[in-house]
């Protein structure tokens, strides 16, 4: 698959690999994935099947709470966009997604011992102060569900997301390498604590009389804003799907002991290109909610989003990408999409575009705490895509 123009299936890494002798074998596959695929499989990673099997019980658990106990955490509650959504409150590309979900943002404070790079802790973010900038209320205290009515819910999701976060916080290291860069390269990028957002997401079976003609969409092509998502895909589902270069969308099913890693747009800005964020979406065809004639219910998927520093602008960024590496990106359009996201993103800060895009995908919250906002921002995105 290396050097070719278009992928034709997602590739599988080891991450005790990166842990061995055998390191600069999985940076050469880490790079192959950055540079032509976008997304990749993660085989081996550092969290436990106690803590995985516990965080997916609590997690289907929270959207079988009648719908009352819900709504008592919606997100249209919080100005920080996190807690619940009913079915269809999120829209993507001017369409609601047929999907509920639930939303939880943790900072995570990161050793400085040069040894040992991890997630020491996670911590709740506070709400920003009256002075700071409005798109730092990206960023806040979460909506936890009333713990009488699901207990240990939050101790579930605390535990996994450390885990997810310790992986993730050896990451952008192992990139800086695969590309020939000083390990600490996209140290610079993050905030201190390091944001990291949590979505648990239920995608029940679409109307038998619906098809992807009649506008039914999990979540319809996008791109992922932040460095990395982290993805547990919890039932055996087929849905997700990539698209290649060609066009065409590649299958990306659930594999056992895997978690699938995609580069969010964020890092494609930063490298130029060299990484790139790959179009994804997921699938309600009926077949995927089959297996062999069986029905499997609802499908249930889990990202974790790595987020850069909301401050983050161009001027604050320095990397010397080698020249070498460089070269492995020989698409004029692909350099030429890279600057116009790049100039898109850092047009005066990150958190400006994030605090945008997540005004017009939760219309709710957006009309609800910023409504001059939403306004301007859905005739800004409406006159682009028309």
């Amino acid at each position: 698959m290396s050097g070719s123009s278009s992928f034709t299936s997602i590739p599988i890494l080891d991450f005790s690999q990166a842990l061995s002798p055998s390191k600069p074998a999985f940076l050469a596959s880490l790079r192959d994935a950055l540079v032509n695929v976008g997304f990749f499989y993660l085989r081996n990673a550092p969290i436990s099947d106690q803590t995985q099997d516990r965080f997916i019980e609590k997690a289907l658990g929270l959207f079988e709470l009648p719908l009352e106990k819900k709504l008592e955490i919606e997100m249209v509650n919080s100005p920080h966009f996190l807690g619940y959504s009913r079915l269809g409150a999120e829209i993507t590309a001017l369409k609601p997604d047929y999907r509920e979900q639930f939303d939880v943002s943790l900072g995570c404070i990161v050793s400085s011992d040069i040894y040992e790079h991890f997630c020491q802790f996670a911590t709740e973010l506070p709400a920003p102060g009256p002075d700071e900038p409005l798109y730092r209320n990206v960023v806040g205290p979460n909506q936890w569900p009333d713990e009488t009515a699901i207990p240990g819910f939050r101790e579930s999701l605390d535990t996994y997301l450390s885990e997810v976060s310790n992986l993730a916080e050896l990451f952008p290291g192992l990139i800086a390498e695969a590309l020939d860069l000083p390990s600490t390269a996209f140290d610079q990028v993050f905030d201190t604590p390091q944001q990291h957002k949590l979505k648990l997401i239920k995608y029940p079976p679409p109307p038998a009389t619906s098809n992807e003609d009649s506008g039914f969409q999990g979540v319809g092509p996008h791109k992922d804003s932040g460095f990395l998502t982290f993805l547990l895909q919890g039932t055996p589902h087929h849905g997700l799907e990539v698209q290649n270069k060609a066009g065409t969308w590649i299958p990306a099913p659930p594999l056992p002991g895997t978690l699938v890693i995609n580069i969010g747009r964020s890092l494609e800005a930063l490298t130029g290109g060299i990484c790139t964020a790959t179009t994804h979406r997921v699938s309600l065809r009926q077949e995927n909610f089959q297996d062999n004639g069986s029905n499997l219910g609802s499908r249930f998927s889990f990202p974790v989003f790595q987020g850069v520093s909301l401050d983050l602008s161009a001027e604050k960024i320095s990397l010397d990408i080698p020249a070498h590496i460089r070269a492995l990106v020989e698409n004029d359009k692909v350099k030429s999409d890279a600057e116009a996201t790049f100039n898109e993103i850092f047009r005066g800060c990150i958190g400006e575009g994030t605090f945008i895009a997540r005004v017009t995908s939760h219309q709710d919250v957006g009309q609800r705490w910023y409504p001059e906002v939403l306004m301007k921002a859905l005739k800004g995105q409406k006159d682009f895509l028309s």
